[in-house]
């Protein structure tokens, strides 16, 4: 086992260091909330940093235009 994964198999968040609902042997392709490169969020951490960034997204939309 490694550092982001509870002792029953479940993955914790890389963000908040909370266990998901994730077990390790999910596929990546069959996981929500999971980011390439990055790893295993939880629902709220994703929410929070997808929706960051679409308000960093729009702000630079509008500088462009």
């Amino acid at each position: 086992m490694n550092e982001f994964v509870t002792k029953d198999g479940h993955e914790i968040c890389i963000s908040c260091e909370k266990a998901t609902k994730v077990k390790r042997d999910e596929p990546v392709q069959n996981r929500q909330f999971y980011i390439e490169g990055a790893g295993q969020l939880c629902k709220k951490c994703y929410d929070t940093i997808i929706g960051r960034l679409k308000v960093l997204a729009d702000s630079l939309n509008e500088e462009e235009q």
